[in-house]
Formats: C-alpha cells, structure tokens, sequence
C-alpha cells in the first residue's frame, strides 16, 4: 500500500512514508503500525492511495503522476506521453537486436545452419517486429 499526505483536498507529499512522517514531524513519537491506524492518518492527514496497473510503455513514455480523488478513492495516476517515430524505431531495432543475439552467437548459427536458415531466423524476427 502506498500513502500521499492531502491538505485541503490536494495532494501535498507523495509517496509518503515513516521516514517523510517523521521528518515533517520530529517531535512526534510515532507507533510502528502507524499507517495501519486509520486514525493517526487522519490527524496527519494521510490517505491511502489505490494502486493501479502501469500501462504498457511500448508506445508511450510512462511516468507516475501525483495521485486523484476518484469516487471518494485516492487513486493513482499514470501519465502517457506518445513515443515520437524515431523511438518508436529505435525501440524495434533494439528488440531485433536483442533476437538476433550478439555478432558471435550469428555467425555460429550459420556455420551450423547454414545461410539459408539464418536468412529464415531473420524473416521471422523482422515480421514480429515491424518498423
């Protein structure tokens, strides 16, 4: 479970933890079950934030954004923003890359395979990865 500290209805700390609560509040001894008391959140204002599924990054960047209120729920946010045409090639040259494996690993395919076969494993790779 996560946490973010809400003054007036706005996200002020987040995320928020022991370390943060006692900083912001040295003079204060706290229980060490403390996030689980609803009530020693409540004199501090903490809340508990849902969390969510990360979308998926392969066309966007991906960050975490502050947590919302949503049907009475601190809710947390994702931020996507669009992967431009050049990353979104880079990102598909990297994953053939990665299949094709490392300039050695190749040429001992094709040794052993033959040309032919290492021109199919290729095909193949390319058509699961498209540009």
């Amino acid at each position: 479970m996560t946490y973010a500290r809400v003054e007036n209805g706005s996200v002020v700390s987040y995320p928020y933890d022991i370390f943060r609560l006692k900083k912001d509040n040295p003079s204060t001894s706290f229980p060490r079950d403390v996030f689980s008391r609803a009530d020693v959140r409540a004199a501090f204002n903490i809340v508990e934030v849902a969390e969510t599924s990360k979308p998926s990054e392969a066309a966007h960047h991906v960050s975490e954004g502050a947590p919302v209120q949503i049907g009475g729920v601190w809710t947390q946010v994702w931020n996507e923003t669009p992967r431009s045409a050049a990353e979104l090639e880079l990102k598909v040259i990297g994953k053939r890359s990665d299949e094709y494996g490392r300039p050695e690993d190749q040429i001992e395919f094709i040794t052993e395979n033959g040309l032919e076969a290492w021109q199919a494993k290729v095909a193949e790779i390319k058509a699961r990865h498209p540009k």
